[in-house]
């Protein structure tokens, strides 16, 4: 049994429209490289380069390397160093252990100096990794590389957004310093070109909390309630309140208040307290620490204001800053000057261009069993596209159109013909088709 050939792992990489052959290994054969690896990030006298320890992993586990390599390069899709980002995390979530996040980790852990011999404690460590703990939330960003990561991260979901994307980049550095603690955005722009998404990625990178309050529903003077508990004499005031659940999990959550111009001045009043100190009190009298926590407000004030005022004849067009100023002053007369004094950053997102949503629109596909083509992405873009929702459309459009598609062949028992590949597309008058498909034969 000791000579039975390791399996090779065929990870489907959506993001290249490739079929990734890794390398199987033993338990034995991926402990000692691992060992290996460590003893030389251990034993380096300078630090090491991680695109260039990106490279190394490559090599290492991708079969016919080169050969892939040389084929994925054809697309003009991403540059050299994205490929191998891309590769490379394909790697890792099938081999967690060789990560450099990991790596670091273990060679900071006293316990593990113990010896990598002992599988058990090895089989330990790479199960925290993979989330067996995931209840504890504790990402922790405590180096720049972290945070370069998570930058990267963003930009890669959220496009066409970068100025907004470095102002959360540059609170996060404060954070990890003790320079700050915890800190307030309001994120303003049209609908669908990003917020609530980079709110929501920033909650999983910073502490794996997030929480989104829906303002509409506290327009009323009543409903703030629901926050921090029903008031003695009325029903429920005995019970646990919503914010009162988080703060006993953790004090760093990232809150995002949708749309914060619905909401009812009771709300604001509430917050006024909360973003003072990072503490409120509920309705049992404890006060709520909240101190390390972000909170997000979005709204599209001063969009449509700034629109209107455009509208006449100028000699010239207002550049980029004159129209984010334009919005920035329109949002300052909606809100009052108490509440505005405790946000840190007005953030304005800009509206978003055709190759911004083409983008998007790939990122919406890679997460589909279906290759990627530039005829499909004209073709989502011309028709899912639309100013009034943004992105959102998109994501929309591919469901009602593409996935519905895929799910048909899946259902009908029909796999791409070449073993391996991704279904695929074909556009025509009347919508887009799967083809090049036979029906599934299990084998003998």
């Amino acid at each position: 049994m000791s000579d039975t050939k390791q399996p090779i792992y065929r990870s489907v990489c959506r993001e290249l429209n490739t079929v990734l052959l890794v390398e199987g290994l033993s338990l034995e054969e991926e402990k000692t490289l691992y060992w290996t690896i460590k003893k030389r990030v251990k034993d380096s006298k300078k630090p090491v380069n991680l695109e260039d320890y990106k490279k190394y992993i490559a090599k290492k586990f991708i079969l016919d390397f080169d050969v892939v390599m040389a084929e994925i390069q054809t697309s003009e899709m991403y540059e050299e160093e994205e490929i191998y980002d891309i590769v490379y995390d394909s790697i890792v979530s099938l081999y967690p252990n060789f990560s450099m996040s990991f790596i670091c980790t273990d060679l900071n852990s006293d316990t593990f100096m113990t010896g990598l011999e002992d599988s058990s404690l090895f089989d330990r460590l790479k199960k925290s990794l993979e989330g067996s703990d995931k209840d504890e939330a504790d990402v922790g960003l405590s180096s720049l590389e972290d945070i370069t990561d998570v930058e990267k991260q963003l930009k890669k979901n959220i496009l066409g957004q970068d100025p907004a994307v470095a102002s959360v980049i540059k609170a996060l550095k404060l954070t990890a310093t003790g320079l700050s603690q915890g800190t307030s955005f309001l994120f303003v722009g049209p609908t669908g070109v990003g917020k609530t998404e980079l709110g929501k990625l920033l909650g999983d990178k910073y502490s794996g909390l997030f929480y989104k309050v829906n303002c509409a529903e506290y327009a009323g003077g009543h409903e703030y309630a629901k926050l921090i508990g029903s008031p003695p004499g009325y029903i429920g005031h005995t019970e646990k309140s919503l914010m009162a659940e988080k703060a006993e999990k953790s004090n760093r959550w990232v809150f995002l208040f949708d749309e914060i111009e619905k909401a009812h001045h009771k709300l604001y009043d509430f917050l006024l307290s909360l973003l003072d100190d990072g503490t409120c009190t509920d309705n049992m009298g404890n006060v709520l620490d909240f101190k390390e926590s972000i909170f997000i407000f979005t709204s599209n004030k001063g969009i449509v204001e700034s629109k209107q005022r455009r509208m006449g004849f100028t000699q010239n067009d207002p550049t980029e800053d004159e129209k984010k100023n334009s919005v920035k002053t329109s949002v300052r007369g909606h809100f009052s000057p108490e509440f505005m004094n405790r946000i840190d950053e007005v953030v304005v997102f800009n509206s978003l261009t055709k190759k911004d949503v083409k983008k998007i629109a790939k990122l919406q596909l890679d997460k589909l069993p279906i290759e990627v083509t530039d005829p499909l992405l004209e073709y989502i873009v011309k028709h899912g596209y639309s100013r009034e929702y943004g992105a959102r459309n998109i994501a929309r459009y591919i469901k009602n159109n593409i996935s519905d598609k895929i799910a048909d062949a899946i259902l009908s028992g029909k796999v791409p013909r070449k073993e391996g590949a991704l279904y695929s597309p074909k556009v025509t008058k009347d919508g887009v088709k799967i083809y090049d498909v036979k029906k599934f034969e299990a084998d003998a």
